[in-house]
């Protein structure tokens, strides 16, 4: 015997599991793939020796606010950070690779602005001195950020461009092992993928490749970075206390231009 209403049913269910499935699934099964691709089999934990930080409400998606901290309890030395937004076109955003002077206590951490292209889990993983991996996981519900542009002009984008300033911030305590720094660097960060309204072309991808900062000619970190990191890039991050905690910044872009910065000299 026929039953419509059944059949309607089973029809539903069916068109639901088509619709949403494949989104599910890729989301699911994208990450593995990223994974094995960026460390091999290695294992990854997930038990809180990072932590990532994200708005609760994202106001705009080509300007999303990144920070990932390792908590005070971790201790001794960090050998590399790697950022991922798995659904963005390029879903490594970016890859710290650290040094001697980037500090082996106290709550240590790296901030930056991001585009989200699609809903996505957005990634941090850390890998201590020891060679071990350690992961913190957050999702972002925020969509377009890597088309839209900061401008409608987009040479409004490029005046100034590689202006950059380097700050450094004294810790309340002086017996704090950890100092803070912060890079801005005035650069479109194009990443091909945003229109000209003017010309109805795509702009031709241009985007800071690479960043290394130094202090007091100690290495904190050299960051390799993508177009996923926002217009007008603003980094905020800890390094280890030294003598003159004077910071040093050399900036590449895909263009291969350079572009340096560094804190005013004691006295200047």
């Amino acid at each position: 015997m026929h039953h419509p209403v059944k059949a309607l049913t089973v029809a539903l269910a069916l068109s639901m599991f088509v619709l949403t499935t494949p989104n599910a699934f890729a989301e699911e099964k994208l990450w593995p793939t990223l994974k094995a691709q960026a460390f091999g089999d290695r294992p990854i934990q997930q038990d809180g020796m990072v932590v990532i930080e994200t708005p609760q409400k994202v106001e705009d998606a080509a300007l999303v606010p990144l920070t990932v901290r390792v908590p005070p309890h971790v201790t001794g030395k960090l050998k590399s950070l790697t950022l991922f937004i798995d659904n963005n076109p390029d879903p490594k955003v970016a890859k710290l690779d650290f040094g001697p002077a980037a500090g082996a206590g106290g709550e240590r951490s790296f901030s930056t602005r991001v585009r989200i292209d699609n809903f996505s889990h957005v990634r941090a993983v850390l890998e201590t001195a020891d060679g071990s991996l350690h992961m913190a996981t957050k999702f972002l519900a925020a969509a377009g950020g890597c088309a839209a542009m900061q401008a409608k002009d987009p040479e409004a984008d490029t005046v100034d461009m590689g202006k950059t300033i380097v700050r450094t911030f004294t810790p309340a305590l002086d017996s704090n092992p950890i100092w803070s720094g912060q890079v801005m660097i005035r650069h479109p960060n194009h990443n091909g993928m945003q229109l000209d309204i003017n010309t109805a072309k795509f702009i031709p991808a241009r985007y800071v490749k690479e960043m290394t900062v130094m202090r007091d000619g100690e290495l904190v970190f050299k960051m390799d970075g993508t177009f996923s990191i926002s217009t007008n890039p603003n980094f905020r991050f800890t390094f280890g206390k030294g003598e003159a905690n004077d910071l040093d910044v050399v900036i590449v872009d895909t263009d291969g231009t350079v572009f340096k910065g560094q804190t005013q000299a004691k006295g200047s």
